[in-house]
């Protein structure tokens, strides 16, 4: 048994039927995070939101799935183990619209039902919609949003559940050169936070390689995308990046452009939909594409994960929602390590010491404090995908931005 399998099994102990454990549900159990069902049960309540509609779906169909796993492991183990009590966790999810508005909707819920901790949200004007109405209500975010401003000393309470594109969008674009030549790069994006910040990360990080870069927008929403292919196919760029545009939009898009001729290279260089973008596009269509990956689907730890993701989602594993998935067991460890299911800053205090160990993704470390000042990133090992020729995809595992 590896330590980090040590470990997670000391979190996620055998449920215990015993009368006396049933009472000791009593204080945490009567109060914010947990319900008191038949018996004095103890629940603890994980929070998910996100969108679970429209053509961002995948992101946040992706988030409540990595929930819904950990919650699930959990239990199979026979509950969290949280101080003298054992929890079931459970699992709330809410459709965020990928909007500002809705995820401060869904705190405000959240804090009605007595959720402490949400994993989520992930779009950056989810993030900072969502973080004010969290503090008031002293909720811990694990969220996964991209913004220039994900986290922040004022919300000590906010951490990040993997890397964001200040580290591997440079890393991904030198590695990518190896196999495509562009000089020439338009990047392309929604015109809200969501969509603006990862742009501009990603167009400083071709800049600094010496692209020629031009950056462009469209409306979230958009449904007819023939005026904005049309600009895109102006001066033949060499490659095409659609930072964080949702998986929907970005196979439409891909699709268009190849059927008016573009025979250039794409890239995805936002969180890591492509399963869901070849749906759309078609693999014959993608042909040429890089993109953000956080996991290695032929890596044997993944491919053990994978049927078990299945039997407890009831939905196919994304490279995302692995990818959340270690950042998840880490809050699960720290709830029960705190002892506490109500206390969001003690489980902070302990979460901030976590060693990031874990039996999927390996070894993290803490980032966060060059790009944000407050060092409450989580960035583990990731991976540059490739699609080329319209094969398989491959994957060149990669080292942070220093």
């Amino acid at each position: 048994m590896t330590p980090t399998t040590f470990k997670r099994a000391a979190v996620a102990a055998s449920a215990l039927a015993l009368a006396s454990t049933m009472a000791a549900c009593g204080a945490d159990a009567a109060s914010s995070s947990s319900e008191s069902g038949d018996g004095g049960k103890c629940v603890l309540t994980l929070g998910t939101l996100g969108p679970l509609t429209g053509p961002a779906a995948d992101f946040g169909l992706s988030m409540e799935a990595t929930t819904k796993f950990v919650a699930w492991e959990a239990n199979q183990a026979g509950g969290l183990k949280v101080g003298d009590q054992t929890c079931e966790v459970d699992v709330a999810s809410h459709d965020t619209g990928y909007t500002s508005a809705g995820a401060a909707n869904a705190a405000t819920e959240f804090a009605s039902k007595g959720i402490k901790f949400v994993v989520g949200p992930l779009g950056a004007t989810e993030v900072t919609g969502m973080k004010p109405v969290a503090a008031r209500y002293h909720m811990l975010l694990a969220a996964n949003g991209f913004g220039r401003n994900a986290l922040e000393k004022k919300y000590p309470l906010v951490f990040h559940l993997g890397p964001g594109p200040f580290q591997w969008a440079g890393p991904i674009i030198d590695e990518a050169a190896k196999s495509f030549k562009f000089q020439t790069v338009k990047v392309i994006a929604p015109n809200d936070q969501s969509g603006d910040d990862i742009a501009i990360v990603n167009e400083e990080a071709f800049k600094k390689r010496g692209k020629d870069v031009t950056r462009d927008s469209y409306q979230r929403g958009t449904q007819d995308f023939a005026p904005i292919v049309s600009r895109l196919l102006r001066g033949n760029p060499d490659l095409i990046d659609f930072a964080s545009s949702p998986a929907g939009d970005v196979g439409t898009m891909i699709k268009q452009l190849r059927d008016a001729g573009y025979d250039g290279v794409f890239s995805r260089l936002g969180g890591d939909s492509t399963a869901e973008i070849t749906r759309v596009a078609g693999r014959e269509k993608m042909r040429d594409f890089f993109f953000y990956a956080p996991v290695d689907f032929a890596d044997p730890r993944v491919q053990e994960i994978l049927p078990k993701f299945k039997q407890a989602t009831g939905m196919d594993a994304t490279g995302i929602a692995l990818g959340w998935i270690p950042g998840a067991r880490a809050l699960l460890e720290s709830i029960s390590k705190a002892g506490t299911i109500d206390d969001a800053e003690a489980v902070a205090k302990i979460l901030r010491e976590n060693d990031l160990n874990d039996d999927l993704l390996g070894q993290a470390v803490w980032t966060g404090e060059e790009e944000f000042g407050v060092n409450q990133e989580m960035t583990w090992p990731f991976y540059m995908g490739l699609i080329k020729d319209a094969q398989d995809p491959t994957y060149t595992k990669l080292t942070p931005e220093q």
